[in-house]
């Protein structure tokens, strides 16, 4: 069974739900998940897929994350990747929320050469005011942060169901390159 690595950054939370949802659908799907917070003593290696995500703040995904894909670069190279990243921006104006989502995907790309995710996808987080401290909640009510839940989980759902398909096609291109690099028998060995 096909090990996927579920790894993300959360603040306050919401990425984590996403997170774990993502990793029940991939598991319905027939993989074996760990659903995991980025860190150094994840092993990248024992997975055959890997599925990131973290909160924009700032046209940037929380440290965590991106220190996760970029110290892993050269094993997440060699396997399918999908990438996700969750904000509230899109909630007032997606156009702007999509081009910080590219950026930094794009961004990603060149600090992990190589990393080609399969699929990305952007979605609506969760945001509460009540959560920051005093100061936050001041500069915040002036940006005028949308407030409350707009997780569309029929999307996060959709999207993973393609992600596993992705996967599955994927994995089974790189094990029929593998077959196909056997040994050629050399003129004495059939002789």
């Amino acid at each position: 069974m096909p090990r996927v690595l579920v790894t993300y950054a959360t603040r306050y939370g919401s990425t984590a739900e996403i997170a774990a949802v993502i990793g029940r659908e991939l598991a319905d799907a027939g993989f074996e998940v760990d659903v995991l917070h980025a860190g150094p003593e994840i092993q990248v290696a024992r997975y055959d897929a890997v599925v990131a995500g973290a909160p924009s703040y700032g046209r940037k995904w929380l440290p965590a994350a991106a220190v996760f894909v970029v110290s892993n670069r050269e094993t997440l190279a060699r396997m399918p990747v999908a990438l996700f990243t969750v904000g509230t921006l899109g909630v007032k104006n997606p156009k702007s929320a999509l081009r910080e989502h590219n950026g930094i995907v794009a961004t990603l790309s060149e600090l992990a050469p190589g990393l080609e995710p399969v699929s990305t996808a952007l979605f609506h987080g969760s945001f509460s005011r009540k959560n920051l401290p005093f100061l936050l909640k001041l500069l915040d009510w002036v940006a005028g942060t949308p407030q409350g839940d707009h997780r569309d989980w029929e999307a996060i759902r959709s999207w993973t169901h393609r992600v596993g398909e992705l996967f599955t096609e994927a994995m089974g291109q790189a094990s029929e390159a593998v077959e196909g690099e056997g040994p050629e028998a050399s003129e004495d060995e059939t002789g």
